[in-house]
């Protein structure tokens, strides 16, 4: 049996949707974030909180920082979204499952149309990927007043959130001047508009996802330049990359244009890595620390290297009894090595030979005992460590 994650704000549509869970009898557990901006965020959280413990339902409340220093909307749909997935992985549920209603549909759809904008759906999907989790809007068929309607003849209790009601938002104001003014007639026009182009969006969007996968995880900037939907593609890269999801459009577009000018370094933060200019190619690169340490020399097989006792002289190196234990791990900053011309830092090797921001995160580095770095594969032997008759091969 499916278990699902229900987001439960404590309005009508959410408390339509978690009362239908309930009378469905599924396996759910309810998730509140109270924002701690509006006076009304305890009394809703108690409203959830109640129906909860009416039901024997599994209740979590998780609290945004109301002084947040930044854009609050974006650090708030990060933060919720955070503790959806904590609470998937924690409670093992399938999917989160959001109240997201019919006029939120056409709210959303009217939004992208003003900014002309080229979205991966129009309008919302009823089921996406987001933040690694996956995202389900059971309630897309449902207008808001039906909702309200749902709430009255089933006596559900709900609050409603003030900020509704605000002019400062645009999609309040979508809201009451255009989509509350629609008939029956009208919404269904607008509902085959937008099937419409979702229908040729998936077409399109089909395309860019094979030139996305076709660039590999190394993405040449030359080609990239030569595409005729960079923004797209760069979006479809990093998600098929599994990043990315979250960024805004304006992100994207500010990327992109940073690349096609052709600047000589640039680098992003994007979730847990950095999307950098590495020579002639972008990468994903990600900070990446190991340590194997080894008292005596034996045979290994690890992602990032192995150690055999016959290979190139390029990756040779002749250990003695006072070596032990060597360590073989990561670079950090300030090594060096000593070969017959001096002593030179690693950081400047990998300049020289070219070698990318990414593979010199996971380089092996032999280190001995007292703490020296004896051999670094394909570069150098350290000039105390090297002989004609090598008994330790470090393949990278």
């Amino acid at each position: 049996m499916n278990k699902y994650c229900v987001a439960v704000s404590g309005g009508c549509d959410s408390m339509t949707l978690l009362d239908q869970c309930i009378r469905k009898k599924m396996n759910i557990i309810v998730a509140h974030v109270n924002y701690q901006k509006r006076e009304s965020a305890k009394r809703d959280e108690n409203l959830v909180r109640d129906y909860c413990e009416r039901y024997q339902i599994p209740f979590f409340v998780r609290y945004c920082d109301p002084h947040y220093k930044g854009n609050f909307q974006a650090y708030a749909r990060r933060f919720r979204y955070e503790f959806f997935k904590e609470l998937c992985e924690q409670e093992n549920c399938d999917s989160v499952l959001v109240a997201h209603q019919q006029d939120d549909l056409f709210e959303t759809y009217l939004m992208q149309c003003r900014r002309k904008s080229i979205p991966l759906v129009y309008g919302l999907a009823a089921k996406v990927k987001h933040h690694g989790v996956v995202i389900e809007r059971p309630l897309l068929n449902m207008s808001k007043r039906d909702c309200y309607n749902y709430c009255y003849d089933h006596e559900v209790p709900f609050g409603e959130d003030e900020s509704n009601f605000s002019n400062d938002y645009l999609r309040n104001r979508l809201r009451r001047e255009v989509v509350d003014t629609w008939d029956e007639t009208k919404r269904q026009e607008v509902l085959t508009e937008i099937n419409r182009r979702n229908a040729e969006m998936q077409q399109y969007q089909k395309e860019i996802e094979r030139i996305a996968k076709e660039l590999g995880e190394d993405l040449p900037i030359e080609k990239f330049k030569k595409l005729k939907h960079p923004q797209d593609v760069l979006r479809a890269w990093l998600n098929h990359q599994g990043v990315g999801y979250s960024l805004s459009e304006r992100r994207i577009r500010s990327i992109c244009e940073t690349i096609l000018k052709d600047e000589s370094r640039y680098e992003f933060d994007i979730d847990d890595c950095k999307l950098m200019k590495s020579y002639d190619v972008l990468q994903l690169v990600r900070d990446i620390e190991y340590a194997y340490t080894f008292d005596k020399i034996e045979e290994f097989d690890c992602e990032y290297f192995k150690i055999r006792k016959n290979g190139s002289s390029v990756e040779a190196v002749t250990l003695s009894a006072e070596d032990f234990p060597i360590t073989i791990r990561s670079p950090k900053e300030g090594d060096q090595i000593e070969l017959r011309f001096g002593k030179k830092k690693l950081n400047r090797f990998f300049i020289d030979r070219k070698i990318s921001h990414k593979e010199r995160k996971s380089y092996p580095v032999v280190v001995n005992s007292v703490g020296n770095v004896v051999l670094v594969p394909k570069i150098g032997c350290d000039v105390k460590h090297y002989t004609v008759k090598p008994n330790c091969f470090v393949i990278k």
